[in-house]
């Protein structure tokens, strides 16, 4: 099994970062997930949270620590400005895990240098954390632009929305965030995706909607809530986070296509300048007689805004605990 040789004592601090991390992650062109707002959502649900950085590279991750396995993620991470930057943030990080006595470090390298410096440090392809695959809309165009953009389909029930006595709010109280989970649970009652738990939504609204970071967008219709969708903000990005509709009343009235089109046109308001819609099935066309993807239906609906697919790294391991290491990829390998 291939581990990074240990080549120096990791710098890695514990806690949030810093006060200059935020502008020093924005000037490399940093993912939102890389920030110390983020950082605070991990503090808030109970992981313990390490960065270390240098004039070239910077990463963040929380430390997963159960019993077994135990390891760092580094979500969207690292961030670095060459290959050998690179390369030298995946080492560092390797060395911070090391010291901690954890089994790996899962990453999530951003940038052109991040495969090259994954195949130089013997990485190995794990299962997908954040998806490898956006889609991403400019929002430099105008609203006309951005409209021409629409899918019929969109266009239409954006067009037919106040017809359909929809109205859409945005909400920055922490204390929304239960609309959002009234509608989550209709949602898994229906049998449908469940998404992520109320504790963790709770602890994202909490931490964020006070920092102006995190968005809750409603959609009404005759006073009670049809869809909602949680976008955050960084650094010029809108990101589409977290969705839900009512199973019947919200399909009903097509009102998620309108709701994303109002938090697009107060992105582009406030100065933003993309849309990062989140995650999207693969490009790339799966091989005859594959089964479809299980995202190609939302995956469809975001398309179907416009804009341009953005593919990234991947999810990836760094073994750091040799034997731990083999023993888990085994058990993974086993349970498939």
């Amino acid at each position: 099994m291939a581990v990074l040789a240990s080549q120096h004592v990791s710098s890695a601090h514990a806690g949030v970062a810093d006060a200059e991390w935020d502008s020093a992650l924005q000037r490399m062109g940093g993912h939102f997930l890389q920030s110390t707002l983020w950082q605070r959502v991990q503090t808030a649900l109970g992981h313990d949270v390490i960065w270390s950085r240098n004039e070239d590279w910077m990463w963040a991750g929380a430390i997963r620590a159960g019993h077994f396995p135990r390891y760092a993620y580094l979500p969207h991470g690292p961030t670095a400005v060459s290959r050998d930057a690179m390369s030298g943030a995946l080492q560092d990080a390797v060395n911070a895990a090391r010291t901690r006595s954890l089994d790996f470090v899962r990453t999530e390298p951003a940038g052109d240098a991040a495969l090259p410096a994954l195949a130089a440090s013997a990485a190995h392809p794990s299962r997908p954390i954040q998806p490898r695959w956006t889609w991403v809309l400019d929002l430099a165009a105008d609203e006309a632009t951005l409209r021409r953009g629409l899918s019929a389909g969109h266009r239409g029930a954006i067009n037919a929305a106040a017809r359909r006595g929809l109205m859409f709010r945005a909400s920055g109280d922490p204390d929304d965030i239960e609309v959002f989970l009234h509608l989550q649970e209709r949602t898994a009652a229906a049998g449908r995706f469940r998404g992520q738990g109320q504790s963790y939504h709770r602890a994202v609204a909490r931490t964020l909607m006070p920092e102006h970071a995190a968005t809750l967008y409603i959609a009404e219709a005759g006073g009670a809530p049809v869809a909602a969708a949680l976008c955050f903000d960084f650094s010029g990005t809108r990101y589409y986070a977290h969705a839900v509709s009512d199973p019947e009343l919200g399909r009903k009235l097509q009102a998620a296509a309108p709701l994303v089109w109002q938090m697009i046109l107060d992105a582009r308001k406030a100065g933003a300048r993309r849309f990062d819609f989140w995650g999207v099935s693969p490009v790339n066309q799966p091989a005859p007689g594959a089964p479809p993807h299980p995202w190609d239906g939302f995956s469809q609906f975001k398309r179907s805004f416009g804009g341009t697919a953005i593919e990234r790294a991947g999810t990836w391991d760094l073994g750091v605990r040799s034997l731990r290491y083999s023993l888990y990829r085994a058990a993974v390998r086993f349970r498939r």
